[in-house]
C-alpha cells in the first residue's frame, strides 16, 4: 500500500508541480500571463505558430510598402536628375558659342571683302599701267596711224585684226613728209590682165598676188615711221606706166612688186626668187638680197636666190625696187602653200622685215 500510496503521491505532486508560472512576454503589450503548462503547451504551440505567421506576415507588408515607396522615391528623383541638366546653367554656354560663331562669320566676311578689294585694286593698277603704255604707243604712232586710216581706200578682208591700209592719197604731201619711209607695194597684174594660171586653170596670179600684197602693206602700215602706198587694192587693171608714176609721185624710198612665177608645160620648177634692175646702183641689189634671205627664213620653201632683169616696173623707176616671185603657180606643191592664209602671212612678214632691214641699214639705223 505504501508503494501505491507513494506513486499516487508522486502523481499528485506531479500535478501540483505542473502549476508552474509560464511567463510569455508579448512583444506588443509586454504583459505577464500565468497558464497551466498542460493546457498551454498545446496552446503555446498554436500561438507560437500563429505569432510566427503574424510576425512573418507583418514585416512583409512594410517591406513591400517601403520598396514601393523607395521605387516611388527613386522614380520621383530620376526625373529631377534628368531635368537638372535642362534647367542647369547650360544656356550661357550656348549663348557664348553662338556669339563666337557669329564673330567668326563676321571675320571671314571681312577677310573676303578685303581680299576682293585688294584684287580689284591690283587689277585697276595694272589696267592703268597698260592703258598708259597703250596711250604712249598711240602717241608715238599718232600721226602715222591717223594718216594711214584717212588715206586708206579699202581694207584687207583676210586680216581682221590689222586691216590693210589700202589705196593711199598720193597728193597729201604734208602727211607723207611726217613719215620717215615711203614704201610702194605693187600687186602684179589685175583686171583683164590675169597673169599666170595654175594647173587646174581655176586660180589666177592676179588674185594670189593681191592677197599677199595686202598683207605686206598691212604689216608695213603698223610701223610708226612708214607710209605705205599700194598701186591697186582691188581687181582692176593698172598699166605699168601708171605704177611707175605712182612710185615717182610718192617719192618712194623703195618699191616692192609681188608676183607668182610660172613654167611652161607645168614643169616641176618651184621656189622663191627676187629680181632687181640690171645695172642698178641705187641699192636695188641690196634690197633684193635682204628681202630674199629674210623671207626664205620665214617660210618653208626653196630659195632660188636673187636675179637681175629689166622688167618694165623696175626699169621705169628711180628708187630701189625689187620684184618678188613668191612661188610657182604651175607647181602643185607651191600652190598648196600659196593658197594657205598662214603661209601668206609668214611670206608677207618676211618681205616686210627684209624691206625695213634694208632701209634701216641704208639710213644708218641699227
Amino acid at each position: 500500500m505504501t508503494g501505491k500510496d507513494n506513486r499516487n503521491k508522486n502523481k499528485g505532486n506531479s500535478n501540483k508541480k505542473s502549476n508552474v508560472i509560464y511567463i510569455d512576454r508579448n512583444k506588443k503589450t509586454g504583459q505577464i500571463s500565468t497558464k497551466n503548462t498542460t493546457k498551454n503547451i498545446k496552446n503555446n504551440k498554436n500561438t507560437t505558430k500563429e505569432k510566427n505567421n503574424v510576425e512573418k506576415n507583418k514585416p512583409v507588408k512594410p517591406k513591400q510598402n517601403t520598396s514601393v515607396k523607395k521605387s516611388n522615391a527613386n522614380s520621383s528623383k530620376k526625373p529631377k536628375k534628368i531635368k537638372k541638366p535642362k534647367t542647369s546653367n547650360n544656356t550661357p554656354k550656348k549663348k557664348g558659342r553662338k556669339i563666337k560663331w557669329e564673330r567668326v562669320a563676321i571675320a571671314v566676311l571681312l577677310v573676303v571683302a578685303l581680299g576682293f578689294c585688294g584684287v580689284k585694286g591690283v587689277q585697276m593698277i595694272k589696267g592703268k599701267s597698260s592703258s598708259a603704255n597703250s596711250a604712249t604707243i598711240e602717241n608715238n604712232s599718232g600721226s602715222s596711224s591717223s594718216a594711214n586710216n584717212e588715206n586708206s581706200a579699202a581694207g584687207d578682208s583676210t586680216d581682221k585684226k590689222h586691216p590693210t591700209k589700202g589705196q593711199y592719197d598720193l597728193d597729201d604731201e604734208k602727211k607723207r613728209q611726217s613719215k620717215k619711209y615711203n614704201i610702194v607695194v605693187d600687186a602684179g597684174h589685175g583686171g583683164n590682165d590675169k597673169g599666170s594660171i595654175d594647173s587646174t586653170e581655176t586660180v589666177y596670179e592676179k588674185d594670189i598676188a593681191l592677197q599677199i600684197a595686202k598683207k605686206v602693206a598691212s604689216r608695213l602700215g603698223r610701223e610708226s615711221d612708214v607710209n605705205v602706198i599700194m598701186t591697186r587694192t582691188e581687181d582692176k587693171y593698172v598699166s605699168l606706166e601708171e605704177r611707175a608714176e605712182i612710185a615717182k609721185r610718192a617719192n618712194a624710198d623703195a618699191l616692192v612688186s609681188i608676183h607668182l612665177n610660172a613654167q611652161k608645160k607645168f614643169g616641176d620648177a618651184n621656189g622663191l626668187e627676187t629680181w632687181y634692175r640690171s645695172g642698178a646702183t641705187d641699192g636695188s641689189k641690196e634690197l633684193a638680197n635682204s628681202v630674199q634671205q629674210t623671207t626664205a627664213s620665214y617660210v618653208e620653201i626653196m630659195s632660188r636666190g636673187i636675179l637681175r632683169n629689166s622688167f618694165e616696173i623696175l626699169r621705169e623707176t628711180t628708187m630701189p625696187a625689187v620684184l618678188v616671185e613668191c612661188g610657182f603657180i604651175t607647181n602643185v606643191s607651191d600652190m598648196k602653200k600659196l593658197n594657205d592664209p598662214n603661209f601668206q602671212d609668214m611670206l608677207a612678214e618676211g618681205i616686210m622685215q627684209g624691206t625695213l632691214t634694208f632701209l634701216d641699214e641704208k639710213n644708218g639705223k641699227n
